[in-house]
């Protein structure tokens, strides 16, 4: 099993933060490009909703499973090369006018001894992620 942690504060309250995130029909940022494969069920927040994100190069197929936003939420990627078992959870924590986000994940890699790598593309895509709402959302001070 392999393993990725990331944290970052971004300069957004955690409602906002959390509306990119989690809307799963719409891409978090014009940077970003996201295909609803499937809605999620409205009454649960969402969960069940599938969709492929692409970030950079990168191309993920996500799926919602867990949903008590805007605290937290959770998700598994699905039907990856490099993965066999991807499960993520994403805790965002509200202080004055910005959020702590924190990223954890667990997961196998489809082909052994290559959790290191898999670890660094996902950090990087992560990167890639909120360098871009910051662009696009933050107001720098």
């Amino acid at each position: 099993m392999g393993s990725v942690a990331y944290e970052r504060r971004i300069n957004l309250p955690a409602e906002k933060l959390c509306s990119l995130l989690c809307d799963y029909p719409m891409a978090p940022t014009p940077d970003i490009k996201v295909e609803l494969l499937a809605e999620g069920d409205p009454k649960a927040n969402g969960i069940g909703a599938t969709r492929f994100m692409t970030i950079g190069k990168e191309t993920i197929k996500q799926v919602l499973v867990e949903s008590n936003l805007p605290q937290n939420y959770a998700y598994r990627i699905i039907d990856h090369p490099l993965i066999k078992d991807y499960y993520a959870r994403i805790d965002l924590t509200e202080e004055g006018d910005s959020t702590l986000m924190r990223y954890r994940a667990e997961f196998k890699p489809a082909i052994p001894l290559t959790g290191g790598i898999v670890s660094a593309k996902v950090k990087s895509g992560l990167a890639k992620l909120f360098d871009s709402i910051d662009k696009h959302y933050c107001q720098q001070k």
